[in-house]
């Protein structure tokens, strides 16, 4: 093995997704200085993070160590997506200068609570964060990250979850490219919102912070959950049904 090629290799590819040595080392749960010291050829990765490295990285494992096989950038993924409630109006009684501290100070905890717990945060839209958990233990860092978010937010906030696989790569022009992820995950994850609004929020105040997941993100978890109200649910972005949870917190124990 040459440590210098797989040092580029690591550092090319990273690169091309448009990620840090620090989303690296958060996605395989390393330290950045393991990364940084594998890109610069001073030791290797454990063989056992290979398969791991090469998803993450979309490129196979053949590929990093000297090889030239296709390009793979699909892998499972818990997909968080989070929104703030009633940003809506409160963009109508807010400056754009206000606003832009008004979201600054919704989306700082959130990304703290999401990268304490190896989470990629990978882009804002308006009001919404869109984040990915990868690799071991994906659903329960996802779901601590939720609460955690939940708790720490200012804002009353929607956050749904979704597990499956998606395709990660570098979306758009080279000259201004950035991370993305797509799929039915994503698309899921995004669509519960809907349902969120539909079945919760008439509650009132004590729905202002609602989590939801699907069967896909929950259900291996069940025993460790306190789950709330349950739905079959279709949508144009899958195919057939798939059940939808609210996701209220922790079981409590006792």
């Amino acid at each position: 093995m040459n440590l210098e090629e797989l040092g580029n290799a690591i550092k090319s590819y990273r690169s091309r997704l448009g990620f840090t040595q620090g989303d690296l080392a958060a996605a395989l749960q390393v330290s950045p200085q393991a990364v940084s010291k594998w890109e610069r050829g001073e030791n290797a990765p454990d063989i056992a993070l290979l398969p791991q490295i090469s998803e993450v990285l979309g490129a196979s494992i053949d590929t990093l160590l000297g090889a030239h096989y296709r390009e793979k950038r699909v892998l499972e993924a818990t997909v968080l997506f989070a929104d703030m409630a009633g940003f809506g109006s409160l963009s109508r009684s807010l400056s754009p200068a206000d606003l832009a501290i008004a979201l600054n100070s919704f989306f700082y905890p959130l990304g703290e609570h999401i990268i304490a717990r190896d989470g990629l945060v990978i882009k804002y839209i308006g009001d919404e964060v869109l984040a990915i958990f990868l690799g071991a233990c994906q659903r329960e860092r996802a779901l601590n990250a939720a609460f955690a978010c939940r708790e720490a937010s200012p804002r009353p906030l929607r956050i749904s979850l979704s597990t499956g696989l998606v395709w990660m790569g570098s979306l758009g022009h080279p000259l201004s490219a950035c991370p993305d992820v797509l799929g039915p995950a994503v698309n899921i994850a995004s669509t519960l919102h809907e349902w969120m609004k539909e079945k919760l929020d008439a509650g009132g105040e004590h729905h202002e912070r609602v989590i939801a997941a699907t069967g896909s993100t929950v259900e291996l978890l069940a025993g460790t959950l306190e789950l709330g109200i349950r739905e079959e649910r279709t949508t144009w972005c899958a195919e057939g049904k798939f059940m939808v949870y609210e996701v209220k917190g922790p079981k409590k124990e006792g």
